[in-house]
């Protein structure tokens, strides 16, 4: 009660957060803006405001896109008052089937491995068509899951170490310890590829093993690694997430790693903020890290003469605050040109969990942003976050709308010469 006081108290309501968040824009109520839910929890932690069904709404109300820290003069921990009140009310909370399933698969590789099984029947055969028309998905309360799935892809098998490829054309064989010797090795890093990485977006994660080695960085992929924790964390379940974090930690302890590359910027974002300051200070994005680390791939990279949409995640912009690193990366390939989405486009929907539990709120926002996308329609859609990416192509699917939906990591590969 103490923390949530003390971080609640350094609010000054001047509202300077209002315009800047999506639920508020979208209601023009106050209980759905940042400085209304400080001053419900501060009101509850202070013992003026009974626990209520009314009050958890409006604060599980919140996206967590953290815009609002971003331009608080004060600088309010949010996140972390919000992620606080969370885990002091969470027995208050009612578990959903989606979340309680996405969390039993991202925390279990037993669980993850079936999954994976599942997925390949269910999208192989007849069965997803047969399902949907018989409308099972919803009646099974799984249809905001279903909806989500995107086109099977049979994964392939991960080695845990790829070497860097030489400049004459050598390339990484995905799924076999490659042998091809390297002239020029930048340095070493360890790709964190996530639970729904490693699931739904394999080619995510064998591009950015593509690009990497291709810039001349050695890449570890080690089996140890998991979910990065913050479904957990958002859930109010701060003790499984501090031991997510605890296993990742030793999955990446090797000293020699210079970073720790992510593909999905929901799980950096996350990992950046783990208490222990070693692995956290190495976590960066895929695409910050290769501007970062001077990589020139101009030379490496066919033209595309195609427009493309850049949709910037909130975790990236907000709490990352890399949001130039894909922009930059992206421009290195001859001939594309690039659109970012307006800044008076908030958040996407997708928050993680929050279009399963939320999907009325989640479909508004997705829907204010297509609207801007599909102004000049581009050829691909951009997006550095899974959970993201999986959102926005969904509501393309629903619209009727054919877009591929990309990492820009992913485009960065295919144009690797």
């Amino acid at each position: 009660m103490n923390n949530l006081l003390a971080d609640a108290d350094i609010c000054v309501k001047c509202g300077l957060c209002l315009p800047h968040c999506p639920t508020y824009t979208q209601t023009q109520n106050e209980n759905e803006s940042p400085r209304g839910r400080i001053a419900l929890i501060q009101a509850w932690a202070g013992r003026h405001l009974d626990t209520s069904k009314k009050l958890i709404e409006h604060i599980d109300n919140c996206l967590l896109c953290r815009s609002c820290e971003r331009v608080c003069p004060a600088v309010v921990p949010y996140g972390r008052l919000i992620n606080n009140f969370r885990e002091q009310i969470r027995e208050e909370r009612d578990a959903t089937l989606s979340v309680s399933l996405l969390k039993r698969v991202s925390h279990n590789k037993t669980a993850a491995r079936l999954a994976q099984s599942g997925l390949r029947l269910y999208q192989t055969t007849r069965l997803q068509k047969m399902a949907r028309s018989l409308n099972l998905p919803g009646l099974l309360r799984l249809d905001k899951v279903d909806r989500l799935l995107p086109d099977y892809h049979e994964p392939t098998a991960l080695a845990p170490h790829y070497p860097a490829t030489a400049r004459d054309g050598g390339s990484v064989a995905i799924g076999r310890e490659p042998t091809r010797p390297t002239t020029e090795i930048r340095g070493n890093v360890g790709l964190f590829i996530g639970c729904m990485g490693a699931l739904l977006d394999h080619q995510t994660v064998n591009a950015a093993i593509k690009v990497l080695t291709a810039a001349g960085f050695n890449v570890s992929v080690p089996e140890r690694q998991g979910c990065c924790g913050a479904l957990d964390l958002h859930d109010g379940d701060k003790a499984t997430y501090d031991r997510l974090a605890a296993t990742n930690c030793g999955a990446f302890a090797d000293n020699n790693l210079d970073a720790i590359v992510t593909i999905a910027s929901g799980c950096g974002s996350q990992m950046q903020e783990y208490q222990q300051a070693e692995f956290a200070g190495k976590v960066v994005d895929i695409s910050q890290f290769l501007i970062k680390s001077g990589c020139n791939l101009s030379e490496q990279l066919l033209p595309l003469a195609a427009s493309v949409c850049l949709h910037t995640p909130c975790s990236l912009k907000n709490v990352m605050r890399e949001e130039q690193g894909a922009l930059k990366l992206l421009q290195q390939i001859p001939g594309i040109k690039i659109s970012p989405l307006p800044a008076t486009v908030r958040c996407c929907g997708s928050a993680g969990s929050y279009m399963l539990d939320h999907p009325q709120m989640a479909d508004a926002l997705l829907g204010d942003l297509l609207t801007a996308a599909l102004t000049q329609p581009p050829e691909y859609l951009l997006s550095s976050n899974i959970g993201c990416a999986l959102h926005i192509a969904a509501g393309l699917r629903e619209r009727g709308i054919v877009l591929e939906v990309l990492h820009p990591i992913t485009l960065i590969a295919r144009q690797l010469k």
